[in-house]
This record gives C-alpha cells, sequence and structure tokens, in this order.
C-alpha cells in the first residue's frame, strides 16, 4: 500500500491543477457524498483528507468547514496538517464528518474511523465514500495507475465487509451501498489531461491513457458530454450514542 503522505508530497501540485482547470468533472462524485445530508441544522464539518478544500464549493454557503490533510503537499492556507491515529480537535466538535477517497492509502484504517466518530457530536454522522473492492474502478487504480504512474498505486480497497471484525465500529453503521456515477468533461482532450495530472499518469501516451479509460472503465458521449463511468461505496455512520 502507498502512503497518502509520501505521494501528495510530490503530486500534490499536478492533482491541485487538475482539480482547479476541471472543476466539474467530479461534481457527481462530491454530490453523491453530501445528498442524503440535510444542512439545515449544520454549522460545522470536517473534510478530512481534505486535499485542496474541494469540498466547500459543494455546500450551503452557512456551513463553516474545517479542512485536514494527510500531507504536506495540501497542507497550505487554511487546511491543517493532521495525521489520521489522532485527530487535533475536541471529542464532539463537528455535526458532520466527511471523507472522501482517501482512506484506501492509510495503515490504520479502523483507528482513522474511531477518530473520526470521536470528533462527531452525538446525532451527528461521518460519512465517507471510497473505492470498492473488485470494481473496475479497483482495476483502473491498482493495475492501470500502478502501471503508468511512477510511484505506482496500491490502495486497500473496501468492502461492505470491511468493518465486520471491529464491533466497536460496526455498531455505528447505518447504511453501506455502492453508487455509479460519471467524471464528466466537455471533450476528450480535457478527459485525458484530467486523468494525466489527477492521477500521475508520467509515464503513458495520450493515446494510451484513453485506451485505459475505454477498456477498464468504459466512456459514452452524452449531451451533457464525454462520461466516464465511476462508482464509490458510501458508507454512512450515525453516532446515536
Amino acid at each position: 500500500m502507498n502512503d497518502y503522505r509520501l505521494i501528495f508530497q510530490k503530486r500534490a501540485a499536478d492533482y491541485h491543477y487538475a482539480m482547479q482547470h476541471y472543476p466539474n468533472a467530479r461534481f457527481y462524485e462530491f454530490n453523491n457524498l453530501i445528498s442524503e445530508t440535510n444542512f439545515s441544522t449544520i454549522s460545522n464539518v470536517l473534510d478530512v483528507p481534505s486535499g485542496g478544500g474541494y469540498l466547500k464549493k459543494h455546500l450551503p454557503s452557512h456551513v463553516n468547514v474545517t479542512f485536514g490533510d494527510f500531507s504536506e503537499g495540501f497542507a497550505k492556507n487554511d487546511i491543517q496538517l493532521i495525521t489520521p491515529e489522532k485527530l487535533p480537535f475536541e471529542s464532539a466538535s463537528f455535526e458532520i464528518v466527511f471523507s472522501l477517497s482517501g482512506m484506501h492509502h492509510l495503515a490504520d484504517l479502523p483507528q482513522f474511523v474511531r477518530e473520526c466518530l470521536r470528533v462527531t457530536k452525538t446525532g451527528g454522522s461521518f460519512v465517507f465514500a471510497d473505492v470498492k473492492k473488485g470494481t473496475n474502478v479497483d482495476a483502473f487504480l491498482n493495475e492501470f495507475v500502478n502501471t503508468y504512474n511512477s510511484l505506482g498505486h496500491k490502495g486497500d480497497f473496501l468492502s461492505e465487509s470491511s468493518f465486520d471484525s471491529f464491533s466497536d465500529i460496526q455498531s455505528y453503521i447505518n447504511n453501506c451501498q455502492y453508487n455509479e456515477y460519471p467524471f464528466l468533461f466537455d471533450n476528450f482532450t480535457d478527459m485525458i489531461t484530467f486523468f494525466r495530472l489527477f492521477f500521475g499518469l508520467d509515464k503513458a501516451s495520450d493515446s494510451i491513457i484513453q485506451e485505459g479509460i475505454h477498456d477498464i472503465l468504459g466512456i459514452k458521449t452524452t449531451s451533457k458530454g464525454i462520461e466516464v463511468n465511476w462508482g464509490l461505496l458510501l458508507f454512512h455512520l450515525k453516532k446515536d450514542f
């Protein structure tokens, strides 16, 4: 398994460029994370690992977001450098904690989940989404990206039973479901550029990237643009006690 901190010490700039220049590419991925949340009574949210703080634009303006990341590559301005095994926040600090697609690089995932639950207020939620084992996204990351990224990619992905051996976590799980949705682009050039930068495909030509996306994930052209098939396993943990 690759170490999150080391990966993004080297790749944060390209990743951030991709997110800044193609801000709508992952719209449905962020929407999937937050769509079941009623923000009318929520004022304090934690986003971890936050990358460059991309979640904020998807949240209502009245919500105060605290950003934390595990790598110096992203820890700038209002994004705190933190460790996943011991979050630097008081217990019961947030109504909801969100985590998107960064947990598969953690050495001690259960401890990170425990920490997120600790800092969640009673009655609040910890909502996270990450890659599901055995899916095309798994194959794309741990095979294609692993081959064409100089740093490699070895993620420890999730399944519906990932926390069955951890009764202290299992008791909080309210829902777990796999959701599919697209990455969206205006044209194939944008798609290739985004994938090259976002996934660090420095060893692949444009044609290899397009072929890999097509063959492993699947591409279709719709009235919205170029859609690349994607999907993550979503967990909703409810802290009722």
